[in-house]
């Protein structure tokens, strides 16, 4: 399945629309017959990936117990013990990843807890950060001088540098000719 695709024809839907096909999409997260289609693919010790919604990344884990609506499992990153819902679990090593095809501005969605991001401030300085938090309007970063921002989704970058599509000398990326109006950001 392709997210990006998905989230890009979702654009155009009503509030409602998203409500209603959340609504949808949960009832047939919840169904038994494809718990058990999951649960059977399973076996205690086993290496997974599943997703978690609050770094709104995949992350490793090792199964432990099978439960009837949850799978126990011992998370790599944090060494804690997470009770997870089976339709988390991404055994067919789905890419979960949702680009963006702007240069400027990354929805909430496509970002991640780690990811590597750059923005720009008002006096046209140009940061690279780490996302630490997804705020509702806001992303959580930390520069790589130590730095603590908050910055809006609006006014960030995929970190370029990383990706190796321009340099922060492109005039592209410049915030204009005043440097002024374009960002909003907040130093934390």
């Amino acid at each position: 399945m392709d997210f990006t695709k998905i989230m890009d024809d979702l654009e155009d839907a009503s509030l409602f629309d998203l409500y209603r096909l959340g609504v949808v999409i949960g009832k047939e997260t919840e169904d038994p017959a494809r718990i058990q289609q999951v649960k059977v693919r399973l076996h205690i010790g086993q290496q997974i990936t599943w997703f978690d919604t609050v770094t709104n990344r995949l992350e490793h884990a090792v199964v432990r117990k099978l439960l009837s609506t949850r799978c126990e499992v011992l998370n790599a990153s944090d060494g804690k013990v997470w009770r997870i819902f089976y339709a988390s679990i991404n055994l067919d090593d789905v890419d979960t990843t949702i680009h963006s095809s702007q240069k400027r501005g990354i929805k909430k969605s496509a970002l991640g807890i780690g990811d590597r991001v750059a923005f720009v401030d008002k006096s046209g300085q140009w940061y690279y950060a780490t996302v630490t938090k997804l705020n509702p309007k806001t992303a959580g970063l930390v520069t790589t001088d130590g730095q603590q921002w908050r910055v809006s989704y609006g006014a960030l970058y995929r970190d370029m540098e990383v990706e190796g599509r321009v340099t922060r000398d492109d005039p592209a990326l410049t915030p204009g000719d005043s440097g002024q109006g374009l960002l909003f950001f907040d130093e934390a």
